[in-house]
């Protein structure tokens, strides 16, 4: 979720009425016919899906897409490098407390934000260190974008990626409502067929389990029939469906994926001395104005955009909003200028398609 404007704890919000018709239910699941989904470590992974379909692989095992269909969510062991997410495990200290550091309250002032609300710390992609950058835009994540909203990269774009910590005897609107995300996520209401949705990702840098806030999801089977217009749930209204919630626990590595029909919420740490910390990545198909979250051109002054531009490749660079090669963007003069704006970036497939249609010679 998008823990900005997540701060509505248990208690504060009733969910209002208005009206006893629902307006809006969730669609049928996702098709996959013809995408035939095969675990991660078979040769088959990255075989390419059914024609009509595009280039999107195959990264998930039948057991997580079959969950993934009947309740909208489903936690992803191992799809990233271990190596990754212990590169990314050893910046946090430079950023965030440690779980230490918190409960010794070794520097009050560091740990004084998230006393009060976790999401006013919140670093932002394109981040300082490479290998947060290497996550958000990880061949692995994009597959998996590909594959649950049914569309090929050069129609994918990141929305927003961030990194949160959350802590023992940290704030108290850490135990929130049942909720939806597509509130702040979209100006309308979902739409659920490929092409319409949105994508949210936590990837987990930290053991996430019950007792270490795992974020609390109903399956989207028991859903169906609530109004569009009540993106928060009352304990007292819908006391089955909290009765009903499972954490999503999983081990450092994992990557929980949930639709924006699914709803969740996130929950206080009660195990002493503890902290979760996770990268928050959230993909949507290109042509969805409506959706979004953190505008990217903002950041782009910034050094850090710059380093990480060194080192990306054309299909990271097309999921952030690149224009694509032979995209009628590029001519020879926007291609002198992006080479000199970004002098290490390797031009070359930018410069081969436009040399092919002819629109570097314009």
């Amino acid at each position: 979720m998008r823990g900005q404007a997540r701060r509505v704890p248990i208690g504060s919000v009733r969910a209002s009425n208005f009206g006893s018709a629902s307006i809006w239910q969730a669609s049928d699941p996702l098709s996959t016919q013809g995408r035939g989904c095969t675990h991660r470590d078979e040769s088959t992974e990255h075989e390419a899906s059914a024609p009509d379909a595009g280039r999107v692989t195959s990264v998930l095992s039948g057991a997580e897409q079959a969950q993934w269909e009947e309740d909208g969510w489903c936690v992803v062991p191992g799809l990233l490098p271990p190596e990754l997410i212990a590169a990314a495990q050893a910046v946090l200290p430079s950023l965030v407390p440690t779980a230490e550091e918190f409960a010794e309250d070794a520097d009050p002032a560091r740990n004084e934000p998230f006393r009060v609300d976790s999401h006013r710390v919140m670093p932002r992609f394109p981040f300082e260190d490479g290998a947060l950058n290497e996550i958000v835009v990880h061949d692995r994540i994009i597959d998996l974008a590909e594959q649950l909203l049914g569309v090929i990269d050069t129609d994918l774009r990141l929305y927003q990626a961030m990194l949160s910590a959350k802590y023992c005897e940290g704030a108290l609107s850490d135990e929130q409502l049942l909720h939806v995300d597509f509130g702040n996520h979209t100006l309308v209401v979902p739409r659920h067929e490929p092409g319409y949705q949105q994508l949210e990702l936590f990837v987990y840098l930290s053991d996430v389990t019950p007792e270490t806030a795992a974020t609390r999801v109903v399956s989207r089977r028991l859903t169906p029939d609530i109004p569009v217009e009540r993106t928060y749930l009352s304990q007292t209204d819908y006391a089955d469906l909290y009765a009903a919630e499972v954490p999503a626990s999983g081990p450092a590595g994992s990557i929980l994926a949930y639709r924006p029909d699914v709803y969740h919420r996130g929950v206080r740490m009660t195990a002493p001395r503890s902290a979760r910390f996770m990268v928050h990545v959230s993909y949507k198909p290109a042509a969805t104005d409506w959706l979004g979250s953190h505008g990217l051109p903002n950041a782009a002054e910034d050094m850090s955009w710059y380093r990480f531009v060194e080192h990306a490749n054309e299909r990271q660079l097309t999921v952030l909003g690149f224009p694509p090669p032979g995209h009628a963007y590029w001519t020879a003069q926007t291609l002198a200028g992006v080479a000199a704006r970004y002098p290490m970036l390797d031009l070359s497939p930018w410069r081969d398609a436009a040399a092919g249609t002819g629109s570097a010679e314009a």
